[in-house]
C-alpha cells in the first residue's frame, strides 16, 4: 500500500521549494511578522471558500497553506535562534 502521508508531505516540501524560488527564500520570509503570516495563510484558506465544490483547487490551496505554515515556523525558529544567540553573546 502506498504511503499516502509521505506523498502529501513530499508535495508540501516541493511547494516550499517552489515558494522559495519565487519569493527569494529566508531573506523574504524573515521580513514577515506573525500577523503577516496569519493574513497570507488566511488568504489561501479564503480562496477555498470561494469554490467549495472545486476539490482540486481546495486540495492545492491546502498544500499551499501547509507549506506557508512550514515557512512561518522556519522563520520564527530562525528569529528565536538569533534572539537566543544575541542574548548569549550579551551575557558573556
Amino acid at each position: 500500500m502506498e504511503n499516502v502521508q509521505g506523498k502529501i508531505l513530499k508535495e508540501i516540501v516541493d511547494e516550499r521549494i517552489r515558494q522559495d524560488e519565487i519569493w527569494g527564500g529566508k531573506e523574504h520570509d524573515d521580513g514577515h511578522r506573525v500577523n503577516d503570516w496569519v493574513a497570507i495563510i488566511t488568504e489561501y484558506l479564503g480562496r477555498s471558500r470561494e469554490e467549495p465544490h472545486n476539490i482540486k483547487n481546495f486540495r492545492n490551496n491546502m498544500v499551499r497553506v501547509a507549506a506557508l505554515a512550514v515557512a512561518a515556523v522556519e522563520s520564527v525558529d530562525r528569529a528565536v535562534g538569533k534572539s537566543a544567540a544575541i542574548t548569549e553573546l550579551a551575557n558573556r
